[in-house]
């Protein structure tokens, strides 16, 4: 059983408002900058082709999120060039009030996202307007290794929607 109190230590949490005239393109309001300024959050299926093996053959795949760091900003997650972060939205049906999650890929050694290159970090997408102008991130450090583990961080998510503790 995971504990309320590893979960916390785990948990940040950013608002991205979407760019005005755009139909992806979001950028940091407030709250965690663990990742990039800026991020493209596709409502189509896919922007960058992906592999149809693992995890994309267990949930639906239903969104992208890409990012990349710029050379100023800062992050555990900025490891290696071009400083990448992107992950499949994958739909849980389990938790419908929640656009999807996803782990974050970061660029390895050769500057590709590979399954190695998966920090294993869950992110959490949720927003309370049907036009998606703002998308609360809940970002859960090593929380989406196992199904235990998402299972239990997406619950915490559940109640910090929904002011619950």
């Amino acid at each position: 059983m995971i504990s309320n109190e590893m979960i916390k230590a785990s948990y940040q949490e950013a608002t991205y408002q979407r760019k005005a005239g755009t139909s992806s393109s979001y950028y940091w309001q407030t709250g965690s900058r663990i990742l990039p300024n800026r991020a493209s959050i596709t409502k189509e299926k896919e922007v960058a082709k992906v592999a149809k093996k693992g995890r994309n053959l267990l949930h639906p795949v239903i969104r992208q999120y890409l990012s990349q760091f710029t050379r100023k900003e800062e992050s555990p997650l900025k490891l290696n060039k071009p400083f990448q972060v992107r992950t499949q939205i994958w739909l849980d049906e389990d938790y419908p009030q929640f656009i999807g999650y996803g782990t974050a890929g970061i660029s390895d050694a050769t500057g590709r996202i590979t399954d190695k290159s998966d920090t294993g970090d869950l992110l959490v997408f949720y927003s309370d307007d049907t036009d998606w102008e703002n998308i609360r991130i809940f970002f859960f450090a090593g929380m989406g290794r196992t199904p235990d583990a998402r299972d239990a961080a997406m619950r915490y998510a559940s109640k910090l929607i929904y002011n619950v503790e």
